[in-house]
């Protein structure tokens, strides 16, 4: 994909398939909180928040290092280095999952006693983990084959579709003991469906060299080139998750969980232009760096301003309009979580809207400086969390989280800007 492919009817396009899984996500989140006591509610999210963290680990950074190499291959002719991947990537996203689940639930056996979360709950939510890290791969490596706009359908309405259509399952079957081990045994065999549908998208979309040929197994160059992708990764989503962490395991409180959880929740529409449009423009700003061209990149990285800008504005105003009537849907207690929802909000808009700039970093480089950069915002954040969160509860919790991403993302545009001077023609 180029620059020149890039048009705003496909953008929005893609906007709005991520924006009916992000709202059909809220419904999903209505839903359980209504089927659910709030304590309940929190101990659902609060292990869906750990999982999410343990699946970015053994997704092995291949989300995001696959794409350079897959864009490559299509643009050079040469799909021996993509012929390897394509085989050993997805085995070996399974078994680190299957790795990961065996430590960290055994940690949780051993020393979570005092968590807001069962050993049952947290067992049932985290066995998805190799199932959820494949599943992001394979959008990933269909983005890349420029089947982003399916992708995202399939990653995020129809799977929101397929939640609503178990959690009404269980509701036309007039069950009144529903808890949280259903609630996981839905998401299990949603995201079941969800990787069987993204596999078969892969294979109707990529190129037929993907499938026949020689390929070359270069292990030391793959571990090499997705770890600065795993560790960026892995500090994103601890801080995205920290809350839940600290609520479930650290200063446990299910029910501020559960407030924490709608506000997360309605606050995900403020990702959605940046989550949308970042499945089109990256492999077009990998290539632009690849090629060295300055004005290709400054034409994609104006187009990518004027597209999520705007839109993070006008989410970020309808949100403190009408976030008191949202947070209702959820129950009448959860009303209280309005300034907090308006804090998430703002710290999904204003890192989605920079969140380019870290891909731009990674596709020119700069590795070591990446790794640097996230590791101390994330140290950071964390520490002021477990500290603000002692004093000030979820609302000090969550002041503390959008003063690190602030920091953090404005470190990555200020690199970029250095990198791209230095760098492209």
């Amino acid at each position: 994909m180029s620059g020149s492919s890039l048009s705003y009817r496909h953008s929005l396009l893609v906007i709005l398939q991520q924006l009916s899984g992000t709202v059909l996500g809220i419904l999903v989140g209505v839903v359980l909180a209504r089927m659910l006591s709030t304590a309940a509610f929190g101990e659902y999210n609060a292990a869906f928040g750990a999982m999410m963290i343990v699946q970015t680990f053994a997704s092995l950074g291949a989300s995001g290092f696959i794409t350079v190499p897959f864009r490559r291959a299509i643009t050079s002719g040469e799909f021996r280095v993509a012929r390897g991947l394509r085989r050993w990537i997805p085995l070996c996203i399974i078994l680190s999952g299957i790795f990961a689940f065996g430590i960290v639930f055994t940690a949780h056996v051993v020393y979570g006693s005092n968590s807001a979360v069962r050993v049952q709950s947290f067992a049932a939510v985290l066995a998805t983990v190799p199932l959820v890290a494949l599943a992001s791969y394979l959008v990933s490596t269909a983005s890349s084959l420029g089947a982003a706009g399916r992708a995202i359908f399939i990653s995020r309405p129809l799977e929101k579709i397929l939640l609503l259509l178990g959690l009404g399952l269980y509701w036309l079957l007039g069950s009144d003991s529903f808890d949280v081990l259903d609630a996981a045994a839905v998401w299990a065999a949603t995201i079941l469906v969800i990787c069987i549908a993204l596999w078969r998208l892969n294979r109707t979309v990529e190129h037929p060299d993907f499938k026949k040929g020689v390929l070359e197994t270069e292990w030391s160059a793959w571990a090499k080139g997705a770890f600065p992708y795993l560790l960026s990764g892995v500090v994103g989503i601890v801080l995205s998750m920290a809350p839940f962490i600290i609520l479930g395991w650290i200063s446990v409180n299910g029910e501020e969980a559960a407030m924490y959880s709608a506000a997360f929740r309605l606050g995900a529409i403020l990702s959605v232009a940046g989550s949308a449009a970042a499945a089109i423009f990256r492999p077009a700003i990998a290539d632009a760096i690849e090629a060295g061209s300055r004005q290709e990149y400054r034409k994609l990285i104006r187009s990518w301003l004027l597209l999520v800008g705007p839109a993070t504005v006008i989410g970020l105003a309808l949100i403190m309009i009408f976030g008191d009537t949202l947070l209702g849907f959820f129950g009448e207690a959860y009303r209280k979580a309005y300034w907090l929802l308006v804090v998430v909000s703002a710290t999904f808009g204003l890192k989605h809207l920079a969140s380019i700039f870290l891909s731009v970093n990674q596709y020119a480089g700069s590795r070591k400086a990446i790794t640097s950069i996230s590791v101390f915002w994330t140290l950071i954040g964390l520490a002021a969390m477990v500290v603000m969160g002692k004093y000030w509860q979820t609302m000090g919790i969550a002041f503390a989280q959008g003063g690190a991403f602030l920091g953090m993302y404005l470190t990555y545009v200020f690199r970029a800007s250095v990198l791209t001077k230095r760098s492209l023609r």
